[in-house]
């Protein structure tokens, strides 16, 4: 792999650079593997994205949307809409790897070092957005009907997204794009700054045995990283929420605003703390797993 850009240093400092892998990533693996990783993720996040969504856009508590969900619906209840929010947020996700690894090796010439994973994941995340608000927009939608709602219909999400378009057209769809991007943005590129950096002083050589044994170091870190950054943006996010849930496009986050700062502040945020700390460790660990799988034979 061809050496990251960087000036020479000596001592720790020359140990602590950090991991470029664009130059030999197979692009086409890369998609594959995360599409299977994000695929295997949902099946254990896609319940905490439910309801955290119901509490920030319905009130009420977290265990009383989980008993409600149980009684009225069962298991398969807390899965409503995950088949389209799964497989439509695949390119999304793809666009996200393809983005940061690409900007993390284009901006480094123009970035402190350090800093250069935080704008890489503001790129990744503008370009994930783009790709995936109107899909969440919709299963945001999906996520706050009534516990007693029978199953949805195939098809029934597209039908969903045609009635977004006839509320508002593509600024429906790219509702609450702003809020996401002011809860994302800051969060993302304080994790993966936090990430990048402490794993290039956990792992400062580039033996795997080492790697292997250090790296839950570093996955630490980004967990503690996203604990603190979601605990921060909470209020955002709940505002995010009910924008998207809104039933038409002239329902702004104004009934948000009148809300208590305690009630911005902590609904959601126990599922949403959870979704973190699952996503922090996860994050890393299936990161490093697309990576490593993802590398061309000879670099590009």
């Amino acid at each position: 792999m061809a050496a990251p850009f960087s000036a020479k240093r000596s001592g720790w400092q020359a140990q602590a650079e950090l991991q470029q892998h664009w130059p030999s990533l197979d692009l086409s693996r890369v998609c594959a593997v995360g599409c299977v990783v994000d695929v295997a993720l949902s099946a254990v996040s896609y319940p905490l994205w439910h309801l955290k969504t119901r509490e920030q856009v319905l009130g009420r508590g977290c265990a009383q949307h989980f008993r409600e969900l149980l009684h009225q619906a069962g298991w398969r209840g807390f899965y409503r809409g995950a088949l389209f929010g799964t497989f439509a947020l695949l390119p999304g996700h793809c666009v996200w790897y393809l983005a940061y690894e690409g900007s993390k090796w284009h901006l480094t010439p123009f970035f402190p070092e350090r800093t250069a994973p935080a704008a890489a994941a503001a790129v990744a995340e503008c370009c994930y957005v783009a790709c995936a608000m109107p899909v969440e927009n919709v299963v945001v939608r999906i996520q706050c009907r009534k516990a007693s709602a029978p199953q949805l219909r195939w098809g029934a999400s597209l039908q969903e997204l045609r009635r977004l378009w006839q509320e508002g057209g593509l600024r429906r769809w790219w509702n609450g794009s702003l809020l996401g991007l002011a809860t994302s943005l800051p969060q993302s590129a304080i994790w993966w700054m936090v990430y990048e950096n402490s794993k290039s002083f956990l792992l400062p050589g580039t033996n795997e045995a080492v790697v292997k044994q250090r790296s839950l170091g570093a996955a630490g870190a980004a967990v503690l990283a996203s604990l603190v950054t979601t605990f921060l943006l909470n209020p955002l996010d709940v505002m995010k929420s009910q924008v998207q849930a809104a039933s038409s496009s002239s329902q702004v986050p104004t009934a948000a605003l009148k809300q208590s700062f305690s009630k911005l502040f902590l609904s959601g945020l126990a599922p949403r703390l959870m979704l973190s700390g699952i996503f922090g460790l996860s994050d890393s660990l299936s990161y490093e797993a697309i990576m490593y799988l993802g590398r061309a034979t000879s670099p590009r």
